[in-house]
């Protein structure tokens, strides 16, 4: 695999089609046990919704520039009402994401304390779609379906792909010539017959096939099964940190995982249905798509989360690089920010201009980050510097004070901000713990009461006496 096969990848045309629904994470701290019954008690911080099913799969193709038409149904409900203005945020059309109001918007909540579930809820409806719906869902993927390049199905098993709407997109996508990647879910494959891929798990491939996986052979063997069952051109069986399996009537092919620490593997089988779609609709081979998706799926198992990766991250892994995501724009923190929440990270915030950067402000960056295990730096712009030290400063523009920040370990990321106070970083930042000297004890600190009206606190960080950036100046200017 090269890079030049990653840049292949342009933007195109996929429809997917299958179950959405509404992962939410209500994040807090346990401190006592209820006095009602032995359970805990969350003292609630945060509400994180993210798109699940195959609305991740949706995120992941947006991620690497692809364009999305998506069937799929919600709910009359405020969750449904969330995944459609979700889905107009990215980009994506949510004309055909149709609302069916005898079924509501399936939604799994996970309780989460400091890095463990406590419980998962699942409020779903699973049946098939009353049948005026699917009628017209039918339809619609009739004159949809000559506009698109690749069509990827992706089955929760929650009664969205009934027979008539796998027939329509299947048999529409093959008068087409237009491959069809199945997510498969269930003990029967042959529900999916006429696809061109498919791409279970180890256990899924096991359950389907019959055949207990054991050894490599058996492997082999269990995917040959699954393409005389689903009569498709090739079975691609995804194996966690083993990477994955390419098995077609001619040949097995194996895809060994970068080495990567994991850190979570939730989503990694739709980044792979992802980027084996956008492959595909690229005109790229099946091997090609199966080591690009292996790619990109060891980028995703590193992250916290169901995770999304962009094609130039995947460029910088090819050639043993590592991008450095520190500094993220102001639209984008809050969103990189969830997936810490909801592995229970604490989260901290300090801000400055860090204008000739000196053992005071390294100080007070290590005190910040030994707070917490996520460190945000809201770093003043250029013209903020100007509006406040005057028309001389700053001495070090901001992409150099931003390339020294991110020269520190302990600070994870680092955001430039041009209003003259940070309370609009800090509005979405949300931090755990507020940051700043010890200069402000007794003082009113911006943004302090968004810091505690979440349960959280302002810490006052000590100074190294006899140093700052002015006095720095005046010294080399021979002013003091």
């Amino acid at each position: 695999m090269n890079e030049m096969l990653i840049r292949k990848l342009k933007p195109a045309p996929i429809l997917v089609a299958g179950d959405v629904m509404v992962d939410e994470y209500i994040i807090g701290d346990v401190e006592r046990i209820s006095p009602e019954s032995p359970v805990p008690v969350l003292v609630a911080r945060d509400r994180l919704r993210k798109p699940g099913g195959a609305g991740n799969v949706v995120q992941n193709i947006v991620t690497m520039g692809g364009e999305v038409a998506l069937f799929a149904t919600v709910g009359k409900d405020n969750p449904g009402k969330w995944f459609k203005n979700y889905c107009e945020h990215i980009g994506v059309e949510s004309f055909w994401v149709k609302e069916d109001a005898s079924r509501p918007t399936t939604i799994k909540t996970r309780v989460v304390a400091r890095n463990q579930q406590i419980v998962r809820i699942d409020e779903e409806h699973v049946g098939p779609l009353p049948t005026e719906l699917e009628n017209l869902i039918v339809k619609e993927i009739g004159s949809a379906i000559t506009q698109v390049r690749a069509v990827v199905i992706s089955d929760y098993g929650k009664g969205f792909l009934t027979p008539r709407i796998l027939e329509a997109l299947i048999s529409g996508a093959r008068a087409q010539g237009i491959p069809i990647i199945v997510d498969p879910k269930g003990m029967d494959f042959r529900r999916y017959r006429g696809a061109t891929y498919i791409t279970p798990n180890l256990k899924e491939a096991s359950l389907a096939s019959g055949i207990e996986i054991h050894s490599e052979e058996s492997l082999v063997n269990a995917g040959k099964a699954l393409l005389e069952q689903a009569d498709v051109q090739a079975v691609i069986i995804t194996r966690g940190r083993d990477g994955s399996t390419l098995v077609t009537r001619k040949k097995a092919q194996d895809f060994s995982a970068r080495q990567v620490e994991i850190v979570d593997v939730t989503g990694a089988g739709d980044t792979v249905i992802a980027t084996m779609a956008l492959a595909v609709a690229n005109g790229l081979s099946i091997e090609s798509a199966a080591g690009l998706a292996n790619l990109a799926a060891s980028l995703v198992v590193a992250r916290f989360g169901a995770a999304s990766v962009t094609l130039d991250e995947m460029v910088d892994s090819l050639n043993g690089q590592v991008r450095d995501n520190k500094c993220i724009s102001f639209e984008d923190i809050s969103s990189v920010l969830r997936n810490h929440r909801i592995a229970g990270h604490k989260i901290v915030f300090t801000n400055g201009c860090f204008d000739l950067f000196h053992a005071g402000h390294l100080d007070l960056l290590r005190q910040t980050s030994s707070l917490g295990e996520v460190t945000v730096v809201g770093i003043n712009s250029d013209e903020s510097v100007r509006r406040l030290k005057g028309p001389s400063r700053p001495i070090i523009a901001l992409p150099d004070r931003i390339a020294v920040l991110a020269a520190l370990n302990f600070v994870d990321y680092i955001v430039p901000f041009s209003e003259d106070t940070p309370l609009k970083l800090i509005q979405e930042v949300q931090p755990d713990v507020l940051v700043k000297g010890e200069d402000w004890a007794g003082k009113e600190v911006v943004g302090s009461d968004v810091v505690n009206a979440r349960g959280g606190r302002v810490q006052f960080a000590k100074f190294v006496p006899g140093i700052s950036t002015t006095s720095l100046i005046k010294k080399i200017r021979g002013e003091g």
